[in-house]
């Protein structure tokens, strides 16, 4: 797989987020598709997927943004390393972070996501 692929896969998700597109979203997803969340929820398989997408983008749920701050890739191990900022409205409540991704590709499809949340204050103890 190429960078090229990998990164518009991934654009492609993101996107898919922020304008609530169902068909977008499963379109780079492979059917034995594993997704991690910073939260600790695990979805496994498309059509699981599928539900926790529909299920979290109704009413007034929203993603206002979610951008990619840098972007790296294993072509060997088909794998990207990604950094972004997100923020959401989900439930009435906002939320932004910071945040990475490990993104794993097979037959050109996004295969696997871990994705780990950061605090988006820091702090420096030792300052």
């Amino acid at each position: 797989m190429e960078e090229k692929i990998a990164r518009e896969l991934i654009e492609k998700y993101f996107k898919a987020w922020k304008e609530k597109d169902l068909k977008m979203f499963l379109s780079v997803l492979h059917n034995q598709i594993e997704v991690r969340e910073s939260t600790g929820a695990v979805y496994q398989g498309k059509k699981i997927l599928e539900k926790w997408f529909a299920s979290w983008n109704q009413g007034t749920n929203e993603v206002i943004y979610w951008e990619i701050n840098s972007f790296g890739f294993d072509e060997k191990r088909e794998t990207a390393f990604i950094e972004w900022k997100f923020k959401c409205k989900y439930e009435n409540k906002e939320y932004e972070f910071e945040g990475s991704s490990i993104v794993y590709f097979n037959d050109n499809l996004i295969f696997g996501i871990n994705e780990y949340e950061m605090k988006l204050e820091k702090s420096y103890p030792y300052n």
